[in-house]
């Protein structure tokens, strides 16, 4: 591979990971770190002389440094949320390649401009999916297109995390709908298990997220903490192939347990961590492979890199591959049409850490029983769920928030 040249805009928050991996490369010769940039760089003392210690020069503005160095192959966007978008397209305008963090968009009508732009520059743009770089679920993708387990027919993914207060408080905008006027819709789906839902999505397409694009939603979203977005979630996703996905997500159990996705096909079943590790029981009997620790987000680079050099696989988690994880989250919004506060009689409250945790131990008991029965919370007889209707994407091209979440 030959060397190449990148930026990053955005040192902070997982930006700290993306330094991390591209200081790793530039120690091993494999790439050069030429600049980046970030209006409060001097918050992150230790980012900042990592990446001056390799002579990267700092900008205050991404387009300044861009017009100066030319030579830089592609850009890693590790911004705010509400950022990925006309930076991303600004960025590929520019001539550069990117590689930008999850979720690319919010919204359909973003994602939609995004892979515009990226068609109309023909620069590769690479979204931070990390998950899907991992053996294990790469391994998967191999054996579900080979009909390991026959024809896909259902996927479910199950998230159970605990997160504190303080959580929440680490920055503006977690856990709202809108800041500052931007679109940014966290909770479950659209950040901490976002990998969760678009690994459940590229599965139904037996590794095509192409033909596992939604087609309906139906979904229930709550909340414990006092937040505008959910913190526990169920969304039931029909696709144009008629494979049906279950998600099922919720940062108030007691502890937080690895997540997992069950594939159910003709002949078997094939069941998938993160922890890298995949079971496959098919027609060939019964499979299992620990894969052990990886670091997917330097997988991701590697892709990229060697794809701008002109070799190697596809990208793993191209821009285009999104649009089915954005469909189905702005459709989630669409069918819940509120977030629901769960009663706090339901609801147990402890200090923790310095701070507080509020947990649901209701369904954190039933939660797997529920995913493997296929069924939403309110289906399943919750005292405080709420019954929702299915939305239909068909056509859908424009995400506007639901009266009742404003």
């Amino acid at each position: 591979m030959n060397m190449i040249r990148s930026a990053i805009i955005g040192i902070g928050g997982f930006g700290a990971q993306h330094v991390r991996v591209m200081t790793e490369l530039a120690k091993e010769g494999l790439l050069q770190i030429v600049a980046f940039a970030d209006v409060r760089a001097e918050a992150y003392a230790e980012e900042y002389a990592k990446l001056t210690s390799f002579g990267a020069a700092h900008y205050s503005d991404y387009e300044q440094m861009l017009s100066e160095h030319p030579e830089i192959d592609f850009v890693a966007i590790a911004t705010p949320i509400a950022a990925h978008k006309p930076m991303c397209v600004r960025v590929m305008q520019l001539g550069f390649h990117v590689i930008v963090e999850k979720p690319p968009a919010v919204t359909i009508q973003d994602l939609d401009e995004m892979i515009a732009a990226q068609r109309a520059t023909g620069k590769l743009c690479q979204v931070n999916f990390q998950n899907t770089s991992g053996r294990a679920f790469r391994e998967m993708l191999g054996q579900l297109e080979s009909g390991a387990i026959g024809q896909v027919t259902h996927v479910t993914g199950v998230g159970m995390w605990k997160r504190l207060r303080s959580y929440y408080e680490r920055t503006r905008w977690a856990g709202k709908l809108l800041c500052d006027g931007q679109y940014v819709l966290d909770g479950t789906f659209n950040n901490p298990l976002a990998h969760l839902l678009n690994n459940c999505l590229i599965a139904a397409g037996s590794g095509d997220a192409y033909r596992a694009e939604p087609n309906s939603v139906q979904a229930e979203l709550y909340h414990v903490n006092d937040i505008e977005g959910d913190d526990v979630s169920v969304l039931r996703i029909g696709t144009a192939t008629g494979v049906q996905v279950h998600f099922y997500a919720m940062l108030a159990h007691h502890d937080s347990e690895v997540p997992f996705i069950s594939v159910k096909g003709t002949e078997g079943e094939a069941r998938w961590n993160y922890q890298n590790k995949l079971t496959i029981a098919g027609r060939d009997g019964e499979h299992s492979k620990s894969f052990g620790n990886e670091n997917l987000v330097r997988n991701m680079y590697l892709n990229l890199m060697q794809a701008i050099s002109g070799g190697g696989e596809p990208l793993y988690s191209p821009i285009e591959a999104c649009r089915s994880f954005v469909l189905a989250s702005n459709g989630a919004y669409e069918s819940s049409g509120a977030v629901r506060p769960i009663p706090m009689e339901y609801v147990v409250e402890q200090a923790e850490e310095n701070t507080t945790v509020r947990l649901l131990p209701g369904l954190s008991d039933v939660m797997k029983d529920a995913a493997e029965q296929g069924k939403l919370y309110s289906e399943y007889g919750l005292p405080w769920a709420t019954s929702t209707k299915p939305f239909k994407l068909d056509g859908y091209s424009r995400f506007e928030l639901p009266a009742g979440m404003i």
